[in-house]
């Protein structure tokens, strides 16, 4: 078959486009957010944030800059949780 008389592309109508572009966006936005999240968690050598307010408050490690990265990584635990419902409703109305 020559390349003209293939068959035209299918039509994407513009309400799944703009599902698509937004559930793309959300994407890139939750998987910033995993990063900067697993970076504070490397930073501490732990699983989750409330392990470094356990350090902090045991002494182990200084309050600061720590309780600064332990509220930015429940920040982040939030945005994702937020992102992960936003991804759901998304997928709903495809």
């Amino acid at each position: 078959m020559i390349a003209s008389e293939a068959s035209p592309a299918p039509t994407i109508s513009p309400h799944l486009q703009g599902v698509e572009t937004e559930t793309f966006l959300t994407l890139s936005k939750m998987s910033e957010q995993k990063e900067s999240l697993q970076n504070i968690l490397k930073k501490y050598n732990t699983k989750s944030p409330e392990d470094i307010e356990i350090m902090i408050e045991q002494g182990e490690i200084g309050e600061h800059p720590a309780y600064e990265d332990y509220l930015s990584a429940l920040s982040f635990e939030q945005n994702i949780k937020d992102l992960k419902k936003l991804l759901n409703d998304l997928v709903k109305r495809i």
